[in-house]
């Protein structure tokens, strides 16, 4: 990977306080990138910050993703701050965990202002600023559940699929204007995700599931997307042996629906199957251009 690949580019970083944010933001700012940190915990925000390598080249603006009628304002002074962005790591995001009788059409707008909604402002508000410089390059962070769809996560699938539609339609359309799309299909990563869950009538769900335990760790998925978006991906699937059932689902759909049904993560982790998480293979799909 070509470290000048990020060397004094501005990169903003949404869900910045923790898990792959943070790990984002850690390696970014090693390899001499500017930051704009973004997340609604300032003292979260502050301690990333604080641990990076170069700390002076970091800025912190705090955001609400579901409060999307403030992101207009949010994209105004980020922009400004260093004068243009030229990567947006989309990667704030929430999960709902339940069955779908049971989740509150309440907690269905709160997932897909969070998971969508804030990407689809933030971008549109973006696209007016980098297509007059005519460069800039979206990360978006979905996941398997954007691919298809889990037990549980009905809502969180859906917002996760609207993501893959959305940017696929916006690089096929602004791509001649020097805008770039990778799309991150992150398989099971260490991180608070389940923890900081709700459930469909929007108490916590407060677990952390064994598979994502037993997932890889934030640090290895950032650097296998920072890898991708410095070789100029389409799109890139980030984990451990999980992430092929991306191509069960494409070659062996059946299969893969009645896998799903009796957890199939689970059934490949207590297999033997998912390799050492400490060393994560990624397979990716490089543009043509």
């Amino acid at each position: 990977m070509k470290i000048n690949k990020f060397n004094n580019k501005v990169c903003l970083i949404t869900g910045a306080s923790s898990g792959i944010g943070a790990a984002l933001a850690q390696s970014l700012n090693g390899m001499g990138a500017t930051l704009i940190l973004s997340a609604r915990n300032r003292e979260n925000l502050e301690s990333v910050k604080a641990n990076c390598r170069n700390p002076e080249k970091i800025a912190i603006l705090e955001c609400d993703m579901e409060e999307t009628e403030s992101l207009p304002v949010f994209v105004f002074k980020a922009w400004n701050l260093f004068n243009g962005i030229d990567y947006v790591f989309l990667n704030a995001g929430m999960a709902v965990r339940d069955m779908i009788i049971n989740t509150d059409l309440a907690m269905v707008q709160k997932v897909m202002n969070i998971n969508f909604i804030s990407n689809v402002v933030l971008s549109r508000e973006l696209l007016i600023c980098m297509r007059s410089r005519k460069q800039g390059c979206f990360v978006v962070t979905s996941s398997l559940s954007g691919k298809f769809g889990i037990p549980k996560l009905g809502v969180y699938s859906a917002s996760k699929h609207a993501l893959h539609g959305f940017f696929e339609s916006l690089r096929a359309e602004y791509e001649c204007d020097g805008i770039k799309v990778t799309m991150v299909t992150a398989g099971l990563v260490r991180t608070n995700i389940t923890l900081n869950a709700l459930k469909g009538d929007g108490t916590l769900y407060g677990k952390m599931q064994d598979s994502i335990a037993a997932g890889i760790s934030p640090e290895a998925c950032a650097r296998g997307i920072i890898k991708a978006v410095a070789k100029g991906k389409y799109e890139v699937l980030v984990g451990a042996i999980e992430k092929y059932s991306v191509l069960i689902k494409r070659f062996f759909p059946g299969l893969l629906r009645m896998a799903i049904t009796k957890h199939p993560m689970k059934k490949l982790k207590y297999a033997g199957l998912l390799p050492n998480p400490l060393n994560p293979f990624t397979y990716s799909f490089k543009r043509t251009s």
